[in-house]
């Protein structure tokens, strides 16, 4: 088969697009066809990406006319998209492809943006043949849109990073760690973390438990465009909510912020934690979740979204918004000895698995008959 995504893609700094391109390259060893439309122009895009949206609308038509996808498969969230999300609409509404949609955020899209936000998601809907969600939360949400009868729960993926440049030891020198105990607190900062609730529980720990542990906060507020820069900014101002509030406590030196984390130094951050740290408030799934278990690194997590499901039967899992009880599971885990802390990965989490799955939704949409010539996917 021959199959199109429309994502983001690196080398744009987006998870959803790190996904994409992990999962294509895994669909491509499997004997099909890949190519991609990417969210954004960028000149270093790598050769599978054949466009972008915006641009420019006819050729972008003509190398999709090119390429004759049997398949479009969309990677959406708002976020991934922003302002480009009507085209992302208008792209799903073309004629005479098969689509599927992941819908990677859909319980924080609708929460965050309401009544807009459900008929967005209706629409988008009604141009896919088939949806796909990571999380049982999540396809509960589509039910209540109506949708469920079309949603595939596949779970997001656990496969590591690309190879490695940085080291543990030299992430710890970079940074002034030393020999403290590292909690990793990975990827976009964002108001729904819960980074607040996490130096709230550091707060509770006894003084000798807080000088023997740092925070590392590695990852940056994600870019926004358009009328979403709105967000982007509430993320900053979070950021420094947080910062204030660790001063507050006298924790702000317990607190590393690394700014934005290149792909060789993810293997060494997760190599020098301890624990990976997911306060989350809300939360669709979790790619920081995932990459913990590729690692074998233990995680501190609550029970938001779908990291219930991720999480289930866990001593490390605590109720969201509860720092006393995530301060209890922190300092419950740091007085745990390593050979009780580290969980094989579910096995369904597998790339292997999840690739099989997820082409096997294609097949399911495709049918036994290729499509018609001539007919492709209008172009937004």
């Amino acid at each position: 088969m021959r199959i199109l995504y429309v994502s983001p893609y690196p080398p744009a700094r987006d998870g959803i697009g790190t996904y994409t391109h992990v999962l294509a390259r895994a669909v491509r060893e499997r004997g099909h066809e890949v190519a991609v439309v990417a969210a954004r122009p960028h000149s270093d895009a790598p050769e599978e990406v054949v466009g972008a949206l915006g641009g420019g609308r006819a050729p972008l038509r003509a190398a999709v006319a090119r390429f004759r996808p049997d398949v479009v498969h969309v990677q959406f969230a708002v976020p991934a998209f922003g302002a480009r999300t009507l085209a992302v609409a208008r792209w799903l509404a073309g004629p005479g492809v098969p689509a599927v949609a992941t819908l990677h955020e859909v319980n924080r899209d609708t929460a965050l943006l309401r009544g807009p936000g459900r008929a967005l998601y209706r629409h988008l809907a009604r141009g896919c043949d088939r949806l796909i969600v990571h999380t049982r939360a999540a396809r509960d949400t589509l039910g209540a849109l109506g949708l469920g009868g079309r949603a595939t729960v596949i779970p997001h993926f656990s496969a590591p990073p690309p190879p490695a440049t940085g080291t543990a030891a030299g992430l710890r020198a970079r940074f002034g760690l030393g020999d403290v105990r590292v909690l990793l607190a990975f990827g976009h900062i964002h108001v729904s973390k819960g980074l607040d609730d996490l130096v709230r529980a550091l707060a509770t720990l006894p003084p000798a438990t807080q000088a023997a542990v740092r925070v590392v906060v590695a990852g940056a507020v994600r870019r926004r465009h358009g009328p979403f820069r709105v967000f982007e900014a509430r993320d900053h101002l979070h950021k420094a909510m947080v910062c204030r509030l660790a001063r507050r406590h006298g924790l702000r030196d317990r607190l590393v912020f690394t700014g934005y984390v290149p792909d060789g130094d993810i293997a060494a951050w997760f190599n020098a934690a301890e624990a990976v740290v997911l306060p989350y408030r809300d939360a669709e799934q979790s790619g920081v979740a995932n990459l913990a278990r590729a690692f074998g690194v233990p995680v501190i997590a609550t029970t938001a979204g779908g990291l219930a499901e991720l999480f289930e039967g866990s001593p490390w899992a605590v109720p969201p918004g509860a720092p006393d009880r995530l301060a209890a599971a922190i300092a419950g885990f740091l007085a745990t000895g390593p050979e009780a802390r580290v969980a094989a990965p579910p096995p369904d989490t597998g790339l292997s698995t999840v690739t099989t799955r997820t082409i096997a939704v294609y097949e399911a949409v495709r049918g036994p008959l290729a499509p018609i010539p001539g007919k492709q996917p209008d172009v937004p």
